[in-house]
């Protein structure tokens, strides 16, 4: 189930109380009598006051996390309403919006600063020295304090030592590679939850899925561009900011599909028999994909094409090749409506291309 919601202050000081007291932590409760069930994904526009009558918006994927009703709501002395937890599917963190609005538009308010002007500890691994010097040269330039490593066993070390907030590494490395580096940083207290961005040449779709399988945050193609480098590494920064991995739990799965395909994705959820809810966002549409160890039993698709029935409705994501997606655990009673496996919707996917 998919829903809209717009939520309205009176006043921008009514918006630094609410980011005080939720937004900043990762979600928003909003008063409302009617309920919608918990699971269900959100989009929140969130209107803030601007110069004269000119009124600004912003925008959050989120997902209902308990639901406050007329009689807990009383007895509470509290008005009824839903606990909107912040998705990390839906580009910059509304944390992060509201915090460089106030920055720019009211810097009287005591407010935090824009997170993308913290400087941060990062961690450069590579075995060859031209890329491990220019990515480090790079995040210097962006302001970020750096530690360089030339393989994993000494990205280890560094890492046990440094403690950085965001680890840029390679994958194909001696003495230890980027797998065996990030199994090794997860199944560390201190490192478990700091964020990994893989800067490699392998392309495919059954490497990409491993690594966010083992909790890579993010992939960079070799050789990369400057740019795309330095606005890649901030935007993982931002999110890991407004959704800590402890926070919005570890087994999570979450990527690009530009990294890899719907099909493959699916494939991979078929064979490991996964059960729960697969969220796809792009910026014009929102759809959840129902999985029942390892089926997919149903699909929610945007209301321009929600007439689409059956598999039909399947197929019809398979087309899709740019979305964020997460994957989290949950029990799925729905009844099945596309009564095909997924193996089979691929294939039939497939034979349609080619016709």
């Amino acid at each position: 189930m998919q829903a809209s919601f717009r939520v309205r202050y009176d006043s921008i000081h009514d918006v630094v109380t609410a980011y005080t007291e939720d937004v900043g932590s990762g979600g928003l409760f909003v008063c409302t009598r009617e309920f919608l069930p918990v699971g269900a994904v959100v989009r929140i526009h969130l209107d803030v006051p601007g110069e004269g009558d000119e009124a600004l918006e912003f925008q959050v994927v989120a997902r209902v996390a308990y639901v406050l009703g007329e009689d807990e709501a009383q007895s509470r002395d509290r008005a009824p309403g839903m606990g909107m937890e912040f998705l990390d599917v839906d580009g910059t963190p509304l944390a992060n919006q509201l915090a460089r609005y106030f920055a720019q538009s009211a810097p009287e308010l005591q407010v935090p600063p824009p997170p993308a002007g913290m400087s941060s500890k990062i961690l450069v691994i590579d075995d060859d020295v031209w890329y491990r010097e220019r990515a480090a040269s790079l995040m210097r330039e962006a302001g970020h304090v750096v530690k360089t490593a030339e393989n994993g066993v000494k990205g280890l070390g560094a890492a046990l030592a440094f403690e950085p907030d965001l680890v840029l590494t390679d994958v194909q490395m001696p003495v230890m590679d980027g797998w065996q580096l990030v199994r090794m940083l997860r199944a560390r207290p201190t490192l478990a939850n700091t964020p990994v961005v893989f800067v490699t040449s392998l392309g495919s779709d059954e490497q990409r899925l491993q690594g966010y399988r083992l909790g890579v945050d993010d992939y960079i193609a070799k050789p990369f561009d400057d740019e795309l480098l330095a606005l890649r590494v901030q935007r993982v920064l931002d999110r890991a900011r407004a959704y800590p991995r402890n926070i919005i739990g570890k087994k999570a799965l979450r990527g690009e599909l530009s990294h890899v395909s719907l099909s493959a994705l699916l494939t991979y959820l078929e064979i490991e028999q996964r059960t729960g809810l697969l969220l796809l966002v792009r910026s014009d549409a929102i759809a959840t994909v129902y999985l029942r160890e390892g089926a997919v039993v149903k699909v929610d698709l945007p209301e321009d094409v929600d007439e689409l029935e059956g598999v039909d409705r399947l197929l019809y994501l398979l087309d899709w090749d740019a979305a964020r997606f997460e994957l989290a655990d949950a029990d799925v009673s729905e009844h099945d409506t596309i009564e095909m496996s997924v193996s089979d919707v691929v294939l039939e996917h497939a034979q349609r291309q080619k016709s």
